[in-house]
């Protein structure tokens, strides 16, 4: 008789959290905003060369590598990741899902690897126009790349909200926020991949454009998000965050490393490589700071 993920303890009924899953949920969002990121970049400059993209591929294979063995992990035993991966009957269960979103980007970034291997074995790294259908077959990985990374980069919301007692992640805005901090943490992965394979420099002018208009959008969202809270338990977990345990953790690294240092130096840093990789790490620093409150607080 086969073995059912309900039959080997289903992760609903696991004990709530723990540092495992609080790195997962906190670092899933690098391989996600990666992608899009760059993604962004590949549209923007179609004439860059393809280096930047080839170690964004690599990296994103390797993080989501990494976040399919902390799950395992955390899950105990390999079959369960596995079953979740397998299981065509549990797709109301936000964690098999997020599993097969995990498999689905890491079949896809192998194959757009392949393809920009190709490509920049034909062109020396150099782009160049695809026809034909090597056109439509690059199209439609990199859009089914983007879906899957935007699904990734939000549904450890609908884990939190729907599988155990997290009352931030079930605010309106949490999903946005995860979205949001995923896409500052690709920047400051971009931002650091640059600094060692430098683009034009008005490439890297953009790159600090998007990352502040992204980094004042996240800003702006935070705001309304504590502004919209009026009671209840979420209203509880954010008077600990604003004024509470959680409070130097929010001021310091979200505030401080988050918001406030990244605006200066990129709006100072040109295409200075030491003021945008300390942008990056604040970056980093935030984004990992304000996911993980949602997910603890």
């Amino acid at each position: 008789m086969s073995t059912t993920l309900a039959q080997i303890a289903p992760i609903e009924h696991a004990q709530p959290w723990g540092t495992l899953l609080a790195v997962y949920f906190t670092a899933i969002g690098i391989p996600s905003g990666l992608t899009l990121m760059v993604w962004w970049h590949r549209n923007r400059y179609p004439t860059a060369s393809l280096t930047l993209d080839w170690r964004a591929g690599w990296a994103t294979l390797g993080l989501l590598a990494a976040a399919g063995m902390l799950l395992t992990i955390d899950l105990g035993r390999p079959e369960r990741f596995h079953l979740m991966l397998t299981e065509l009957g549990n797709w109301d269960s936000p964690v098999s899902l997020g599993a097969k979103i995990i498999a689905v980007k890491t079949f896809l970034i192998a194959v757009a690897l392949y393809l920009l291997w190709r490509r920049r074995a034909a062109s020396h790294d150099t782009p160049a126009q695809a026809s034909g259908m090597t056109a439509g077959v690059d199209a439609s990985v990199a859009w089914l790349l983007g879906a899957s990374s935007i699904a990734l980069a939000v549904y450890p919301v609908a884990v939190l909200a729907r599988t155990w007692v997290s009352p931030l992640a079930t605010t309106s805005s949490s999903a946005l926020l995860f979205l949001i901090t995923s896409l500052l943490m690709g920047c400051a992965s971009v931002l650091i991949l640059d600094a060692w394979s430098p683009n034009a420099a008005e490439q890297q002018h953009g790159l600090n454009k998007i990352t502040l208009a992204l980094l004042l959008t996240h800003t702006v969202t935070l705001v309304f998000a504590a502004a919209s809270i009026s009671g209840g338990p979420a209203k509880n977990s954010l008077d600990t965050v604003l004024t509470g345990d959680h409070a130097p953790l929010f001021y310091i690294c979200v505030v401080g490393a988050g918001v406030l240092l990244p605006a200066a130096a990129l709006t100072l840093a040109g295409n200075r490589r030491r003021p945008r990789l300390l942008a990056a790490g604040g970056l980093l620093a935030g984004t990992a700071a304000i996911r993980y409150l949602i997910f603890t607080a």
